[in-house]
């Protein structure tokens, strides 16, 4: 060393001692206020391990909760993979690591959505040729659906079919539709989906677990 302090040494130099003066000289107590700050974070969270509702894999989840000082809940604070869960080992698929924001929670005094409040909760609807979407209510909807699917069926529907030898084969066919499920569904729904699409002669059945 030749004595000599140049401008960055100088600048490291002086921010130290000032920290030593502001942590000795001026009684701050840096630990105490880090320590306060850990417990805001985590007060009255309780880790609780669920398992992921949409596809049959069984991933484990584990839901950041918080409650207050009676036990009633408050609020989702985090959804997170489970770490101990031999299925997943902590990882998510796109739809468990959105499950915070798919999830309805509502303020018990407001009944305001507590969590994700842009999420669309009523359906919408955009008109052939439109670049708006509009709220409509359910049973309108329902309607709807149902007046479309009928008038695809019956303009789509083939009852009968000639074969080469020229005789007949009844097919009650319905090629103009096609239907897909998702990982949202439960047997007895995946079932019932079954059911109705081939009551109504559709022919591609497809499922998707990712959607």
């Amino acid at each position: 060393m030749n004595g000599k302090v140049n401008r960055r040494q100088f600048i490291k130099l002086g921010g130290a001692t000032m920290a030593s003066f502001a942590v000795l000289d001026l009684g701050f107590d840096t630990t105490v206020t880090a320590a306060q700050v850990r417990e805001s974070r985590i007060k009255g969270i309780k880790p609780i391990t669920t398992v992921c509702p949409f596809c049959a894999s069984g991933c484990g989840l584990v839901v950041f909760s918080e409650t207050d000082a009676e036990g009633n809940f408050v609020r989702v604070a985090s959804v997170q993979g489970d770490p101990d869960n031999p299925i997943n080992e902590g990882n998510a698929c796109a739809k468990g690591s959105a499950m915070f924001n798919m999830r309805e929670v509502y303020d018990p005094q407001t009944g305001e959505q507590m969590i994700n409040p842009k999420r669309i909760l009523k359906p919408m609807y955009r008109a052939a040729g439109s670049d708006k979407w509009e709220e409509k209510e359910w049973d309108w909807m329902y309607e709807e659906i149902a007046k479309r699917v009928k008038e695809t069926r019956d303009a789509g529907f083939t009852h009968k079919e000639y074969l080469a030898d020229g005789s007949e084969a009844i097919v009650n066919r319905n090629e103009r539709m096609a239907a897909i499920g998702g990982s949202c569904l439960d047997n007895e729904e995946a079932y019932l989906q079954s059911k109705l699409c081939r009551a109504l002669g559709i022919l591609y059945l497809e499922t998707q677990a990712r959607i």
